[in-house]
């Protein structure tokens, strides 16, 4: 459960409406992990085009809530817009049933690191349709760095879009997670409608099986 939790962080009360900011855009998931549905994920987020602010939510549910009151909230703000999206501030709090943590982070202008929920936002929002899937990056959460690559693999005569990706640890790790495993690789579907894309479903491979996130 805590390494599913530290992937889904990597990969996000919504009450952020502020001056300048447009309504709030909000997608729930479903979370499978071995096919049996563990948790629920919550995104949402408020983009003017120049700036943006994002909260993500995960929690577990049914039995796997039972067993472990799993818990991960996370908030960012940024400028950009889409698949240009740069942080500037960050904040987690966590509990995995063994252990509670928060941070905060701060980026400056010139740090081309982004957040773990801004990686979040930037595979798994709605998105133009000509903006496609494509995107590299490197999320900082204070810790640890890991590098995000995502490349469009196939296309459907209606446009529905399928992409490959990699999340890649790079420092911050201890020895032991790092021979664990270092690369976790993911695919996206994402559905068109008219000139939007939007992710229908997400599966990432994680050292204790395939973790799916399914859009309600």
């Amino acid at each position: 459960m805590r390494v599913m939790l530290r992937v889904l962080a990597v990969l996000g009360a919504f009450g952020m409406a502020g001056p300048g900011f447009a309504e709030t855009e909000q997608v729930n998931f479903r979370t499978l992990l071995f096919g049996v549905p563990v948790g629920q994920m919550i995104l949402a987020s408020n983009s003017n085009g120049a700036a943006y602010a994002a909260k993500g939510h995960f929690r577990t549910t049914g039995l796997a809530g039972l067993l472990a009151r799993v818990r991960f909230t996370m908030s960012a703000r940024g400028v950009g817009d889409e698949l240009n999206l740069r942080s500037r501030s960050y904040s987690e709090d966590l509990d995995t049933g063994y252990r509670t943590s928060a941070a905060n982070v701060t980026f400056t202008s010139g740090d081309r690191r982004i957040d773990p929920l801004t990686g979040l936002l930037a595979a798994l929002l709605d998105r133009k349709a000509a903006s496609g899937c494509a995107f590299d990056g490197k999320t900082w959460d204070g810790k640890r760095a890991m590098q995000v690559s995502i490349r469009p693999a196939t296309e459907a005569d209606n446009g529905d879009l399928t992409c490959a990706g990699r999340l890649t640890r790079l420092s911050g790790y201890t020895a032991e997670e790092m021979d664990d495993w270092v690369s976790f690789p993911f695919t996206i579907r994402y559905v068109r409608d008219g000139e939007t894309l939007s992710v229908e479903r997400a599966d990432i491979e994680t050292i204790h099986g395939k973790v799916a996130l399914l859009r309600r």
